[in-house]
């Protein structure tokens, strides 16, 4: 898995790419039909703007893909603005490579990430959406969330999602070790087009943003064996669940003499790799040091996430691609729960009605309460909330061990080879349930447009 990368000049250049292609967005009107599958949004895309038979996307890099912009004007034009993420999938045959995370808000100052090139309003939200995840093809994935994804990256199939998530807030961090050198990026891996936004695979990370899972010998060797991933403390630094001081002292390990960190993705599950170097110790003040305090100091612990799945007229979800998609939903809940050390919960039923965990509790969303078509199908959820509660409680995330993936501050995380984008089509839906995706359109590129000039002084 590859990602994209900032140049210099790169957040003048976002800016205009942005405001460009939120014009195409609502230049090009194509049309939809939504509605809710159990607890899965389910959109037909009748014109071929979402699911284009040939060509890119616009500001996409994979061909034939999933336009996750498109697809997010179509959701909100049925569905309300109570979504902190959407996923997307399809059953269309696209690239099996096409995973990518897009950060739609750089609202967190201390995490590395400064800009970015999409904004919410090119995804239809009026203000709230702050991620989006594209997953491509549903038939890409293990039909076992636990199983082992075919893709460039040997992770399990809900491993590759919570990547994916966890792109709003990694991996775009430097050290600076109070010597003199200032700051380094050498915790993250190094791409030919500059430093990529997964941990270094000479990292001692055990994360599932990459970095090794290293067996220190004592002898200046080291061997890595992957094995199931989560989100390491640092990750939870980052993500505002964890305080600085519930962060461990972390190593990397310098190999050849190299400057940069390595951008290879984990090796096999199970299978030994032997690397020699120097080890580097550094504390969470180091990482502090480089990217300035995290403010602010926590985010809220809990998240809705909307999963949308999108077909084409004339070819409907087979017997099995909801379940499968259903099975991703309810096993991503379970997973970030364990991912976080209980400090993290999500609700991904798309009526809004899950209630969190005991440690991060939410509270049922204004369409659970008051759901505009009387009631959604239940689909069996155990997790749940609203906007969240901001910190995380108590919970241990060893940095070493099982307990305990795109450019330089923001960019798209665009996984397995490809970026990610903002689009050129839009989407002014026919759907079940009344919406008012234009309009939010229209306001959002006002707001757009009067931050512009501040966006262009970043």
């Amino acid at each position: 898995m590859r990602k994209l990368d900032r140049s210099p000049g790169w957040s003048g250049r976002a800016a205009v790419v942005a405001a460009t292609s939120l014009v195409a967005l609502l230049a090009a009107v194509p049309r939809a039909a939504a509605d809710d599958v159990g607890q899965i949004a389910v959109i037909e895309d009748t014109t071929g703007k979402i699911l284009p038979a040939t060509g890119l996307c616009s500001n996409f890099l994979y061909p034939n893909a999933l336009c996750s912009p498109q697809a997010g004007i179509a959701f909100y034009a049925s569905h309300p603005d109570a979504y902190d993420m959407l996923v997307f999938l399809t059953n269309k045959g696209v690239p099996v490579s096409e995973k990518a995370g897009y950060p739609l808000k750089a609202d967190v100052d201390g995490i590395g990430q400064d800009s970015t090139p999409w904004r919410t309003a090119h995804f239809g939200s009026p203000g709230r959406l702050m991620h989006a995840v594209d997953l491509g093809s549903v038939q890409s994935l293990p039909d076992d969330p636990e199983g082992i994804f075919a893709g460039s990256v040997p992770m399990s199939g809900i491993e590759v999602v919570g990547h994916e998530v966890g792109h709003r807030f990694m991996s775009y961090a430097s050290v600076n070790h109070d010597d003199g050198v200032g700051n380094r990026d050498i915790i993250r891996g190094h791409l030919d087009s500059g430093t990529g936004v997964h941990w270094s695979c000479w990292l001692s990370s055990d994360s599932v943003m990459y970095g090794g899972m290293f067996t220190d010998h004592g002898d200046g060797t080291f061997t890595d064996v992957n094995g199931p991933r989560k989100y390491s403390q640092l990750d939870q630094y980052l993500m505002g669940l964890r305080q600085p001081d519930e962060v461990d002292p972390m190593y990397y390990v310098i190999v050849g003499g190299s400057i940069y960190g390595c951008a290879d993705p984990p090796l096999a599950r199970g299978v030994a790799h032997d690397i020699t170097g120097v080890r580097v110790d550094f504390p969470i003040d180091d990482v502090i040091r480089a990217l300035g305090v995290r403010s602010p100091a926590t985010s809220p612990c809990h998240y809705k996430i909307g999963f949308v799945f999108v077909h084409a007229t004339g070819n409907p979800p087979a017997a099995g691609d909801l379940e499968k998609v259903d099975r991703y939903r309810a096993a991503l809940e379970t997973w970030y729960a364990w991912a976080t050390d209980g400090r993290g919960s999500l609700d991904t039923r798309v009526d809004g009605c899950g209630i969190g965990t005991a440690q991060c509790p939410g509270s049922p969303s204004a369409q659970c309460l008051n759901p505009p078509d009387g009631g959604v199908e239940d689909g069996g959820a155990n997790d749940g909330g609203a906007t969240g509660d901001g910190g995380g409680p108590a919970g241990d995330a060893g940095t070493g061990g099982v307990d305990g993936k795109s450019g330089e501050g923001g960019t798209p995380a665009a996984d397995g080879g490809g970026g990610a984008g903002g689009g050129g089509g839009g989407c002014g839906c026919r759907a079940t349930r009344g919406g008012a995706a234009p309009a939010v359109a229209l306001l959002a590129l006002a707001a757009l447009l009067l931050g512009r000039r501040r966006w262009l002084g970043r």
